[in-house]
Formats: C-alpha cells, sequence, structure tokens
C-alpha cells in the first residue's frame, strides 16, 4: 500500500529477444541510478559465464521451483524454448524506489493489469542478422530452434509497448532508456501535483 504522500513506485519492464542486450543496460542502469531495484526473476537453466545468482537471476532447480509456485511465492511463471522454467515474484518493491524487470510480453501483461504504473521498454537488437549470431553463440543446438521462434515472437509483439529502442550502440541504448526513465518520473511527479492541488481546491470555498 503506498501512502497518501508517497510516490507511487513505477515497475519498468524491459522486453527483447535473446541477445538484444537488455542484462548489459539493465546492470548500467543500476549502476548509475541509486533509485532504482532489479526485481530478480527464477529460473531453472544453469548460468551463463559472468552470471550472478542473486542479480541475473535466482538460479534454482526445477523441483524449488515448482515448490515456490505451490508456495504461492510467484506471481507468474511459464516454461520457455520447451526447456526451462521462468518466474517472477510477488514481491516487487523496496520503499523509495522505482523497480526494474526482465520479462517477456506475457509477463508484462499480467504486472499491467496488477500494477498501475508498469511502463514497457522493448529492445530492439541492432539487426535480425546479428541477433541470429547472437542466439547461435548461446544456444544449444537442441534448443536453437525454439529460441529463434521465440525471438521472431516477441519482436512482432513489440509494437504494443511503450517504449521501442534498437540497441545498435550500448552507451546511446543506455542513454535513450534513461531519458524514458526521466520522462516517465517526470510524468508520475506532475500528476501527483496536480492531484494535490485539486484536492486543495476541493476544499477552499474562495474557489467554490
Amino acid at each position: 500500500m503506498v501512502g497518501e504522500n508517497a510516490l507511487e513506485p513505477i515497475l519498468f519492464v524491459f522486453t527483447g529477444p535473446s541477445g538484444a542486450g537488455k542484462g548489459s543496460v539493465m546492470r548500467a542502469l543500476l549502476e548509475r541510478d541509486k533509485s532504482l531495484h532489479k526485481v530478480v526473476t527464477y529460473t531453472t537453466r544453469q548460468p551463463r559465464d559472468g552470471e550472478v545468482d542473486g542479480f541475473d537471476y535466482r538460479f534454482v532447480s526445477v523441483e524449488t521451483f515448482r515448490a515456490l509456485i505451490d508456495q504461492g511465492k510467484l506471481f507468474e511463471y511459464e516454461q520457455v524454448y520447451q526447456d526451462h522454467y521462468y518466474g517472477s515474484p510477488n514481491e516487487l518493491f523496496i520503499p523509495g524506489h522505482d523497480g526494474i524487470i526482465e520479462l517477456d510480453y506475457k509477463g508484462r501483461l499480467k504486472y499491467t493489469a496488477r500494477h498501475r504504473r508498469v511502463v514497457g521498454i522493448f529492445l530492439l537488437p541492432p539487426s535480425l542478422e546479428v541477433l541470429k549470431q547472437r542466439i547461435l553463440s548461446r544456444s544449444r543446438v537442441e534448443n536453437l530452434s525454439a529460441r529463434l521462434a521465440n525471438a521472431v515472437d516477441q519482436i512482432r509483439h513489440a509494437q504494443s509497448y511503450d517504449y521501442i529502442v534498437k540497441n545498435d550502440n550500448l552507451e546511446d541504448c543506455i542513454a535513450r532508456v534513461e531519458s524514458i526513465i526521466q520522462a516517465e518520473r517526470c510524468r508520475r511527479q506532475g500528476q501527483m501535483e496536480l492531484k494535490a492541488m485539486l484536492k486543495d481546491l476541493k476544499g477552499d470555498m474562495s474557489f467554490s
């Protein structure tokens, strides 16, 4: 529950095909903006080189993942690439922080229905050829076709997002995303100030 005078937190949802650079962008944002908090999601896949448990994901076994479902600790989950499970937690925010989270388009829709301030940011890869090469470099042979199909599916849903940012240069991409975050915070601030003024206006008899 958000107090009357507290800023209602914004959840910035990042979506994009595998290899679009979501992790690199989110990591840079967290380093530069201490008022952002990463909502860490769960996965049953093994960590890749350089990934950190508790930051990139919470890497758990299938048995642990199913236990989280049974305990009601996951808000949404699905099996991706026909092999691994991914899920996001019920708890999103810490006081005084906005949240950032990596979700696919299905997860974003579920959170949009739950939380009023959800901003969808879709990251596009530099090109389809670069996307294919990145997927090839990180995929096992047996799930390559599933990853390619998922990437196409994600891109086809990009037009429903609030913002679409092409990651053809990482620093430029990060700068554009930072401007989006600041714009959304300005929107929130203005809406709160208007709400307060309208409340005062209603109680001031001289304006009646």
